[in-house]
């Protein structure tokens, strides 16, 4: 999906009345996309993807790092930019709902975290690389559960958000 979408969508969300973005009003999508959309910052990964081409060489043994400080700021970067893509929109349009949006804008950065600790040779292994693998991978997969149902609670908060109401 994408970050920016995520924006997007939360914002549409958030202008419909109380309990009628699902199906009445925009976005007129289920909370689910929410989640995908907040789960998957393609934005970013696939600035990853780019910047493993630059600082990574396959071989047959497998993939060495190349240029592990500058694949070490490009994690950095793109988690930063996860946030950017999410803050930016709302920002733009003028829909920034408040404490909860602080919140939402971890979502894609974390979610990108695990997706690079979830897959082998990436970016996290210039960030952590004495990080065993076994325990990358639990912790990978435990934040993104956790990621899901935060931004699923996140969703349902803001279909039943009142768009009349400033306090949020």
């Amino acid at each position: 999906m994408s970050t920016v979408s995520y924006a997007l969508i939360t914002a549409r969300r958030e202008k419909s009345n109380t309990g009628r973005s699902k199906d009445k009003e925009p976005p007129g999508v289920g909370t689910y996309v929410d989640i995908l959309a907040a789960l998957v910052p393609a934005e970013v990964l696939a600035l990853h993807a780019l910047f493993l081409e630059e600082t990574t060489t396959t071989t047959d043994s497998g993939t060495v790092i190349t240029d592990p400080t500058t694949l070490q700021y490009g994690f950095y970067l793109m988690a930063v930019f996860s946030a950017l893509f999410y803050v930016v929109p709302k920002l733009f349009k003028k829909q920034w709902a408040g404490k909860i949006d602080y919140l939402r804008t971890a979502i894609p950065l974390f979610a990108f975290i695990a997706w690079t600790m979830i897959q082998k040779m990436t970016a996290f292994d210039a960030f952590w690389p004495s990080l065993p693998e076994g325990p990358r991978f639990l912790f990978g997969c435990s934040l993104a559960v956790l990621l899901m149902l935060f931004a699923g609670s996140a969703a349902k908060k803001a279909d039943q958000h009142d768009p009349t109401r400033k306090d949020t």
